[in-house]
């Protein structure tokens, strides 16, 4: 396992508080590409490939799920113990990736008529 450089970094800087990353699954590819665009950062050409794969497959749910699902894995393998995720009104995409990592809910949700 290797340390991840932002960790090191703030432990140099005498930064101890707790990491806690923010986990968004892309729900909609072309506009996560189109913002990482205007942000000025590169995206793998494989990861355009495969989103346009699974477009014409119907299987972007799928595919964002499994890439999510690893992201949180590498992370929590790396020490990582919180994950914050941001659901922006589509929560199926976050459920199906604590499914995938084995995360159980600690509180019962009820429906509110």
């Amino acid at each position: 396992m290797h340390e991840p450089t932002f960790r090191k970094a703030c432990e140099k800087a005498g930064i101890d508080a707790p990491i806690v990353p923010g986990i968004l699954p892309i729900e909609n590819w072309k506009g996560a590409r189109n913002f990482a665009f205007r942000c000025g950062a590169s995206v793998p050409a494989w990861l355009d490939d495969a989103f346009e794969k699974a477009e014409r497959d119907g299987r972007e749910d799928l595919l964002a799920t499994a890439l999510c699902t690893e992201l949180c894995s590498d992370l929590i393998d790396e020490g990582i113990d919180a994950l914050h995720f941001y659901t922006l009104n589509r929560p199926e995409l976050t459920r199906d990736v604590c499914h995938a990592l084995g995360v159980q809910p600690q509180v019962q949700l009820e429906n509110v008529a």
